[in-house]
C-alpha cells in the first residue's frame, strides 16, 4: 500500500518549510552558501535525469566529481534538510512510500525521486523501478549533468538540432509554438520514453499537422533518431543508442522485421485493412522504435487496390435499392 499527501496512509512526509526556516538549518551545518547551492543543483539534476537514485549512489557521484566538497557527515545533514525543500523531487525512505514499510531506514537509502513520479498508485514509479533493473547508470561530466537541472534539457546533439530545425523549417511552426513543442518531445522523450503513436497523438492535440505523407515519414525518421539519441531516465541515463551497445548481441534486438509476403499480399488485395493494420502497428508491443518506423514505412509503400468507381445509375452499394445517384451519391 502506498502513502497519500505529507501523512499519506497514517505515515507522514516530510514537510516543507519555509525559505526562512530551511536557512537557519543550513546554518547548523558547517558548508558555504555556494556549496549548499551546487548541492540543490545536483539533486535537481539528478532527480531529472534518472528519475530515481539511491542517496548513497547520489553522494558517490557528487563526491566523485567534487572531491573535497564536504564530508559525508555533512552531505547527510544537508539531505535531512533538503527533505524539506520545495523542488521537482522528493527525497524518501521506503518507511514513507508504503504503510507496511520498515519502521526506519538507512538515510543513505533514502532515494532522490522525480516528483512526476509520485502518486496515489505509484506506479510510474514502480515501472521506472523495473525498468532501471541491471541497468548501469550513465554519469555525465559535472557541467553537463548539472544542466539538466532544468527538467527541459536536452543535449545539443545532431539529432536534437535536426528535429528542432525539421519544427521550424519543415512543419513551418512559428518559433514560439516550436518551442514549447520542442519542450513537450523532449520531456515525453526523456522522461516517458514516448513512441512514436504518442508523438503523433499529442502534436495533433497541440495543432501540428502533416500536409504531405513525405512530410510524416521524415519526420518519424527525424524523430527517431533524435529517440535513439537523447538520455532517458528508463536506461539511467544512458541513451537508446548507449545501452544497445553495452549489450551482448546475443540480449540485442532484432534489426528489423517485416510484414512478411501474406500481411502484404492481403493489404495489396483489399483483404486487410490499411487502416485498421496501421493501429496495430502503432499500438503493438515490440523491442524497439526502430522496428515500428519500419514497419510503419513498409506498409506505406504497399498500394491497395482502388474502389471501383459507382455509376449514377447503378443501385447504390449501400443496399437501399435505390439508385447511387438518388441516394449516397447525391
Amino acid at each position: 500500500m502506498t502513502a497519500e499527501n505529507n501523512t499519506q496512509c497514517g505515515k507522514e512526509w516530510p514537510e516543507t518549510y519555509s525559505r526562512r526556516a530551511l536557512n537557519q538549518m543550513y546554518r547548523a551545518i558547517p558548508l558555504k552558501d555556494p556549496t549548499f547551492r551546487l548541492l540543490r543543483k545536483y539533486f535537481n539534476a539528478l532527480a531529472n535525469l534518472y528519475g530515481v537514485v539511491p542517496l548513497r549512489q547520489a553522494y558517490k557521484i557528487i563526491i566523485d566529481q567534487n572531491p573535497k566538497l564536504m564530508t559525508l557527515d555533512e552531505f547527510l545533514a544537508f539531505s535531512e534538510v533538503a527533505r524539506h525543500e520545495c523542488e521537482d523531487y522528493y527525497l524518501l525512505g521506503l518507511d514513507e512510500l508504503y504503510i507496511d514499510g520498515p519502521d526506519s531506514v538507512d538515510p543513505l537509502d533514502r532515494e532522490l525521486i522525480d516528483i512526476a513520479l509520485i502518486d496515489e498508485s505509484l506506479d510510474r514509479y514502480h515501472e521506472l523501478l523495473r525498468q532501471h533493473q541491471d541497468k548501469p547508470y550513465f554519469i555525465p561530466k559535472k557541467s553537463v549533468l548539472l544542466a539538466y537541472e532544468d527538467a527541459f534539457y536536452c543535449e545539443p546533439t545532431p539529432q536534437t538540432i535536426s528535429l528542432r530545425r525539421f519544427l521550424s523549417e519543415q512543419l513551418e511552426i512559428e518559433e514560439t509554438k516550436a518551442h514549447s513543442i520542442m519542450e513537450e518531445l523532449i520531456y515525453g522523450c526523456r522522461c516517458l520514453d514516448a513512441g512514436i503513436a504518442s508523438v503523433l497523438q499529442r502534436l495533433n492535440q497541440m495543432g501540428v499537422t502533416f500536409k504531405k505523407k513525405s512530410t510524416a515519414d521524415e519526420f518519424m525518421t527525424v524523430y527517431q533518431e533524435f529517440h535513439n539519441n537523447t538520455r532517458m531516465q528508463a536506461n539511467r541515463g544512458h541513451t537508446p543508442n548507449e545501452l544497445l551497445r553495452l549489450c551482448p548481441p546475443e540480449q540485442q534486438a532484432p534489426q528489423s522485421i517485416s510484414l512478411g509476403p501474406n500481411i502484404r499480399k492481403g493489404v495489396a488485395d483489399g483483404v486487410i485493412r490499411v487502416n485498421d493494420l496501421r493501429q496495430q502497428i502503432l499500438s503493438a508491443q515490440l523491442p524497439s522504435e526502430d522496428l515500428r518506423i519500419g514497419l510503419l514505412k513498409e506498409l506505406a509503400e504497399i498500394r491497395p487496390p482502388k474502389a471501383n468507381k459507382i455509376g449514377r445509375n447503378e443501385l447504390c452499394p449501400c443496399g437501399s435499392g435505390k439508385k447511387y445517384k438518388k441516394c449516397c451519391g447525391r
